[in-house]
């Protein structure tokens, strides 16, 4: 998949010397990975440009010892390995937990594992001056532009990581959840590996739905009936940050425009089509939120207030459902009661004719990991990943953080007691290969358009078919305008 802009290459033609055209590589991709964060998002055969061979990024070379089945990269245990972790949502304990494996399986190895939430400020100027890790996380809001580091050749092809063999057996990629690899694939070329499986759903308390004898929602039309239930009870059906997460409910919306019309829904939504926000089913969509807002579903005063408020409103039985990805529990401990029963189901069906099966689900990888092109030891980093795509590995995140890896099978059936956890695993065994995501919002960093708009329209300030407009205004502009590098979408 190309990109429509002229090679960055193409502005130093007329440098005169070799250090001249390097400085100003330098410069440019100081400039360059700085301008957009949402690096988690770029998806399947997205490039953020072209370059020369040289300046691609190439196979890891081996670590300079013994290459085996055991060791399939030639790891030296003489070269330390130096491991960058966002400390974020997850923390850092599943990874020093994975240095702590690796060390065991090379006798001798140093790993030095650190974390930080400055993912950009602190790594661009090692990018710069040559002096990367041997791997990081490229994830937060300061994680730098994988676009730009793509295309100025400073990221590793892993595709040796998932031809190696699992340390459970067969190959890692073998390992893998459908669909696990798409989002850090580049023009067929595998420059992230994602790590952590996001689930998108309608949260709930299963110990409140027992008590009420309410069931998990399969269409828009079952929500519906709990909110009308939930207000006689003087509850609101769902809580929101207006904020700065407000947005929350435009991914609902969508996803239930998937399920209604099928993936072509997506499909036209990528390509930033001039009808993308006037398809059916994206219109029975918008009107179904309208129908909520309508009927005074949503708790006042969610305009004025973060999303952690909003879901601390949730979990205090204010609110009877949310909208989120599998996170959620871990970004809410410390505020839900204990007894609370988290669980998520699908987000639903806007009809019973829908295209798509009641368990399919909006599923995607992220939390990046990328081997720079010139780290020191990119043997030593990809062995890493290839200790944390160990079942026992997963087995600890998933325990350590409530939510899943991309590696299959890694949560057993108790989910370690999390009910949220052992949700989502039921989702992805349920969905089989009925999974579906979107990308425009995060390649064009549409995010933060959206908010504002979908606050206004969950405070009845505007109707469905001025979100719809304006929605489509956003994506047009994005289309029009030529100096925003376009993906294909196949």
């Amino acid at each position: 998949m190309s990109t429509q802009h002229e090679s960055p290459e193409s502005s130093t033609e007329s440098l005169e010397t070799p250090l001249d055209r390097l400085a100003a590589s330098r410069r440019r991709f100081l400039s360059l990975a700085s301008l957009g964060t949402g690096a988690v998002a770029l998806s399947a055969c997205a490039t953020g440009g072209g370059g020369d061979d040289d300046d691609s990024g190439g196979d890891v070379a081996e670590g300079g010892g013994e290459v085996s089945d055991d060791n399939p990269f030639g790891v030296d245990p003489s070269k330390p390995v130096e491991v960058v972790i966002f400390d974020g949502g997850y923390g850092d304990q599943y990874a020093k937990d994975a240095g702590e494996a690796m060390a065991a399986l090379h006798e001798g190895i140093e790993v030095n594992v650190s974390s930080t939430v400055d993912i950009q400020p602190e790594l661009q100027p090692r990018f710069v001056a040559g002096e990367p890790p041997d791997l990081y996380d490229n994830s937060g809001a300061q994680s730098m532009n994988t676009a730009a580091l793509v295309s100025e050749g400073q990221l590793s092809d892993l595709a040796a990581l998932i031809q190696a063999p699992s340390l459970d057996g067969g190959t890692v990629e073998d390992s893998l959840l459908p669909g696990a690899l798409e989002p850090g694939t580049y023009s067929g070329t595998l420059y992230s590996l994602n790590y952590v499986y996001t689930v998108f759903a309608l949260w709930y308390s299963a110990k409140q739905f027992e008590e009420k004898g309410w069931s998990a929602p399969v269409t828009w039309e079952d929500v519906m009936t709990i909110g009308e239930e939930a207000k006689k009870e003087k509850l609101s059906l769902f809580a929101y940050g207006g904020q700065n997460a407000a947005d929350y409910y435009h991914t609902l919306a969508i996803s239930m425009a998937v399920k209604e019309g099928g993936p072509e829904v997506a499909t036209m939504l990528d390509k930033l089509d001039a009808g993308a926000y006037e398809q059916d089913a994206v219109v029975k969509a918008f009107a179904a939120i309208e129908e909520a807002v309508k009927a005074d579903f949503f708790l006042p005063g969610g305009s004025g207030i973060k999303h952690t408020d909003a879901q601390a409103q949730w979990v205090s039985g204010k609110a009877v459902m949310y909208p989120s990805g599998s996170w959620i529990e871990n970004e809410q401990k410390g505020v839900t009661p204990e007894d609370y029963e988290m669980t998520g189901c699908p987000e639903p069906q806007l009809s019973s004719s829908a295209a798509m099966p009641a368990e399919a689900i909006h599923g995607t990888a992220g939390e990046p990991f990328q081997v720079p092109a010139q780290a020191k030891n990119g043997a030593g980093g990809l062995e890493f990943l290839r200790v944390m795509l160990s079942k026992e590995q997963a087995q600890n995140f998933a325990k350590v953080t409530s939510s899943t890896t991309v590696v299959k099978d890694s949560v057993p059936d108790d989910a370690f007691g999390s009910t949220a956890l052992a949700s989502v695993n039921e989702m992805i065994k349920a969905a089989g290969e009925n999974v579906y995501t979107w990308n425009f919002t995060d390649w064009y960093n549409l995010g933060t358009d959206f908010k504002p708009l979908w606050n206004e329209f969950l405070n009845g300030d505007i109707g469905a078919d001025e979100a719809r407009e304006r929605s489509q205004e956003l994506v047009d502009g994005v289309r029009e305008d030529d100096s925003v590098d376009k993906f294909d979408v196949e």
